[in-house]
């Protein structure tokens, strides 16, 4: 029987690698599982188990990564091909079934990320002088804690499958599952920079305790201890992992007794990311906009080609000479910039449904925060998560701040200056599910004056909190604070003044925005 379902499961992996939309977000999970296996591996080596700070990170760091594995199965949707439900018309025992499938959940990018922190974290932990035990049991905590990792996830992913009732359940568990990950890695992530700076290791130390004493934790602490305490914590590891296996059997049993979902989607159909909107013209337009986002093959090519230009910008300057360690800073605020600048001809990509707007006598300001949203979902969490975690990567210490304020400026900034021009310099674009790259004709030199100004008065108002920030990095970190303060409040003063005068000039040029956006 688990010959069977392994095969099944390597033609399934194998299958993900077809041309088409599956092959994109097979090539986007493989760049996550090989960023985070170099991460591990180039980490390793860097241990010192002398050292307080990596004691504590060698404890959490491998915590927060298990909570996300545990979760990683979700973000990929329910009702997969291995789902036990598949297995309803076959005459298999539940236990039988049960532990086919938890044999094959070692395969697959889950298992795989898994096993390489299993071994990093035994190998470092092995590197000790032997006095606290490690030796003996770093490897069996290791074991105890993939097993635990697996288990945990097919145990998730079974009981979401049976609690979820709707399209809409699904999609918030699956979006939930893909935030609370990235969060994870993030978090991780920052946890090796702090250990590596070495100024909170008594922070770091007291976290890592109350997490060691956690299901979590326990048996990733369990080699850092010695004695009874760790011979506590693998017994205690061995009883997560019995209760993890009795629910997994009896979850398999429940879904093979009643193999057929019970849906709400068949008595009734429901308006989608509409319900969860505010019943105002800012929020239908806010969802609709982040529908465009999402399915429009203009706003879905640009999104991809978004970080493109900070990577060939610190290319160049490493080829110049220019050392590695401060391009860390440069890519975020550029990403920022460019994802705020992107919205300046919103209102043409509309093509004829901007005639909506107009015929409704939609308030300007309403209009304007409704295209605001997409881009402040994107954006604000992106530099909030990426802000610390570039700011560490750096090596300039207290730049924190600063990166983070000059981000959000810019994105904020950017979203203002681009209510303003979508709706007062709006030029020609191509129509609704075009190409990213499909022009009309009639766009002229007006679309690389509008473009120009557009990009150029956004960094122009931001251009005090960036030289203030420029000059904290290159050695007046006075300044850090004050560049960030600057940067936030320029960003929020801008996206209100860009809301309220877009709006103005929407709500007054609407007939002949319609008759622009209309043009081929």
């Amino acid at each position: 029987m688990a010959d069977h379902v392994l095969g099944l499961k390597l033609a399934l992996l194998g299958s993900a690698f077809r041309p088409g939309i599956a092959l994109a977000r097979t090539l986007m999970v493989l760049l996550v599982v090989g960023g985070l296996v170099a991460g591990i591996l180039r980490t390793l080596p860097l241990v010192e188990l002398d050292d307080e700070g990596h004691r504590a990170a060698l404890v959490l760091v491998p915590s927060i990564l298990a909570f996300a594995l545990m979760l990683a199965p979700l973000t990929s949707g329910l009702g997969s091909a291995m789902e036990p439900r598949r297995f309803a018309a076959y005459p298999i025992a539940p236990v039988r079934l049960a532990r086919s499938l938890a044999v094959s959940s070692i395969i697959g990018p889950v298992g795989l990320v898994v096993l390489v922190l299993a071994v990093a974290v035994e190998t470092a932990w092995s590197r000790g002088d032997g006095s606290d035990g490690a030796v003996g049991t770093a490897p069996l905590a290791a074991a105890l804690a993939v097993i635990a990792v697996l288990l945990g996830g097919l145990y998730l992913v079974a009981v979401a499958a049976l609690i979820s009732v709707s399209p809409l359940t699904e999609r918030v568990i699956t979006v939930g599952a893909r935030v609370i990950v990235a969060i994870a890695i993030a978090a991780a992530v920052t946890t090796v920079g702090v250990a590596e700076r070495g100024e909170d290791d008594a922070w770091l130390t007291a976290t890592a305790t109350t997490v060691g004493a956690t299901p979590l934790g326990m048996l990733w602490a369990a080699p850092g201890v010695s004695g009874a305490e760790a011979g506590w914590r693998i017994a205690a590891g061995l009883v997560i992992v019995i209760l993890l296996a009795v629910g997994w059997v009896l979850v398999v049993r429940r879904m093979l007794e009643t193999p057929q979902r019970h849906r709400e989607s068949a008595r009734r159909t429901g308006l989608g990311l509409f319900e969860l909107a505010p019943a105002t013209a800012g929020g239908v337009i806010a969802v609709r906009s982040i529908l465009y986002w999402m399915q429009d093959p203009r706003y879905r090519a640009a999104l991809v080609a978004l970080p493109i230009a900070p990577v060939l910008m610190v290319i160049v300057l490493l080829v110049a000479g220019v050392p590695a360690e401060p391009l860390w800073l440069l890519p975020l605020p550029v990403v920022a910039l460019f994802l705020g600048w992107f919205s300046h001809n919103d209102v043409a990509y509309d093509h004829t449904a901007v005639w909506i707007h107009v015929a409704a006598d939609t308030r300007g300001a309403a209009d304007r925060w409704g295209r605001a949203v997409p881009p402040l979902l994107i954006g604000v969490p992106l530099v909030l998560i990426l802000a610390p975690l570039l700011a560490i990567a750096s090596g300039v210490a207290g730049v924190e701040p600063a990166l983070l304020g000059v981000s959000l400026g810019l994105l904020l900034s950017g979203i203002g200056v681009s209510s303003v021009s979508s709706a007062l310099g709006a030029y020609p674009a191509a129509r609704p599910g075009a190409g990213a790259f499909d022009q009309p004709p009639q766009t002229g030199a007006t679309a690389g004056w509008a473009q120009a100004l557009s990009f150029f008065a956004t960094a122009a108002v931001m251009s005090p909190a960036i030289v203030l920030a420029v000059r904290g990095a290159l050695g007046e970190p006075e300044l850090l604070e004050t560049a960030g303060l600057a940067g936030g409040l320029t960003g929020v003063g801008m996206l209100l003044l860009g809301i309220l005068i877009g709006g103005a000039v929407f709500r007054r040029r609407g007939p002949e925005l319609l008759a622009l956006a209309q043009r081929v």
